[in-house]
């Protein structure tokens, strides 16, 4: 299922046992596609809820704190050649902040042209 929040999810089950509206007018409104629409659908019917309840995550979240960045932002700006392998040791042994480098990645791309 594609990005679409629960509400929105939920108003898609209302359009259509409600309003009768067909997949494709869904998706339109909706903004997502007519697979995004049956799968939801199909949830409902199945679960009686817009979700898959054994549908399990992938991974783990990929989020850093305001103070993770800011303090990116700190070692950066003391050390601008710093590797994202070393910048991730220091969120670990100062923050205890387990990221991967892939997470940091954005985050470096944006303080590193702000420093320039």
């Amino acid at each position: 299922m594609g990005c679409t929040s629960k509400e929105m999810c939920e108003i898609m089950v209302n359009w259509r046992f409600n309003q009768q509206k067909t997949a494709r007018e869904i998706a339109i409104l909706a903004g997502c596609s007519k697979s995004t629409v049956y799968d939801v659908l199909r949830f409902h019917c199945e679960y009686g809820q817009v979700t898959n309840p054994f549908a399990q995550r992938k991974g783990h979240p990929h989020v850093l704190t305001i103070a993770d960045i800011h303090y990116i932002h700190s070692l950066l700006l003391a050390n601008p050649a710093l590797y994202l392998d070393e910048l991730q040791e220091q969120l670990l042994a100062i923050w205890d902040a387990d990221v991967s480098i892939a997470t940091t990645v954005p985050v470096t791309s944006s303080r590193l042209a702000s420093l320039v």
